[in-house]
């Protein structure tokens, strides 16, 4: 079956149509500034709706099927360990692993999870299950299909960030079998923050958030520019190296057994040949682009979609 995966972000819509576990198309547009918006990222609204079907209508895409990126704040995702247990009980338990992070009734919201192991006791004793569970508002996933309906889509399946390059992970080492990373760094870089996932092999670990403090880099990284705004570029991409370097020796830190060698770059920023030549300069790892994750990806595009295939890849496991 073909699906839609979409990817709404602070500035642009990410679409991609994935058949399987092959990519069909790809293609990025650029949002309206005057859509209504929480926080900085696009809200659901009649005006979004509208877009949406504007977009789909001219780029001539017949896919309704959507596999949407829940942004980071629509969701909750916890890696813990558990007693052995039923699927059944798992429903009745899960929502109790967020009693730190939701305040509101817990039937406000949906849960999920994946086993990422059962551990076996050396002692012979009970086995438990090591799973990754993730919790979104109800109201957040009502607000999203009603939206996509009135844009004349159909939402199929909602899926934190964080997993959707898990499903990368999967379909590329599926691919590639023999030769890949143990554990993968991949940074989103956006124009107004980054984001650094970590994965052992298509596990989730954790993110660290950058957040810019300054005039947003986009302005430095796009066009020509005077002698002191390159300066002023460099000091910049200086820094964002520098925070990315800190995020991954972090992780390092707390991961004692981690042999992290390799990171891929994605976002708007990541097609800054200048930005790229700092980070190859102070991170030492191997540097990628995301868009090598992406099954018969599209070069620069396949940058900007990873989490929209992302998106749509996680129907071709169920």
């Amino acid at each position: 079956m073909t699906y839609l995966g979409l990817d709404i972000g602070t500035g642009a819509v990410k679409l991609a149509v994935v058949k399987g576990s092959a990519v069909h198309r790809l293609h990025c547009s650029v949002l309206m500034g005057e859509l209504p918006r929480e926080g900085q990222r696009v809200a659901c609204s009649d005006a979004l709706a509208k877009e949406l079907r504007d977009l789909v209508r001219r780029e001539k895409i017949s896919v309704k099927n959507c596999a949407l990126v829940l942004p980071p704040s629509a969701a909750f995702v916890r890696r813990v360990t558990v007693p052995f247990m039923t699927a059944k009980q798992l429903k009745v338990n899960l929502p109790y692993e967020f009693h730190d992070y939701i305040q509101q009734d817990k039937d406000e919201y949906f849960y999920d999870y994946a086993v990422v192991d059962t551990l076996e006791e050396s002692s012979g004793g009970a086995k438990k299950l090591d799973l990754l569970i993730a919790a979104t508002p109800k109201r957040v996933i009502q607000q999203w299909r009603s939206m996509l309906r009135r844009a004349g889509l159909r939402l199929a399946v909602a899926v934190p960030e964080y997993l959707t390059y898990r499903n990368l992970i999967s379909a590329y080492e599926k691919a590639h079998e023999d030769d890949h990373p143990r554990e993968y760094c991949i940074a989103d870089l956006g124009y107004r923050s980054i984001r650094v996932h970590m994965y052992r092999g298509c596990v989730y670990e954790t993110t660290r958030v950058i957040e810019y403090s300054d005039v947003p880099v986009r302005q430095v990284a796009m066009g020509p520019q005077e002698e002191a705004d390159r300066l002023s570029a460099q000091d910049r991409y200086t820094r964002i190296a520098v925070e990315i370097l800190r995020a991954v020796n972090f992780y390092g830190f707390n991961t004692p057994d981690s042999d992290l060698q390799d990171i891929y770059f994605g976002g708007g920023l990541a097609s800054s040949p200048e930005l790229m030549k700092v980070l190859r300069e102070t991170l030492r790892l191997n540097i990628h682009s995301v868009a090598e994750l992406v099954p018969n990806d599209d070069g620069a595009l396949a940058e900007l979609c990873p989490a929209a295939v992302g998106a749509a890849l996680e129907m071709n496991g169920r």
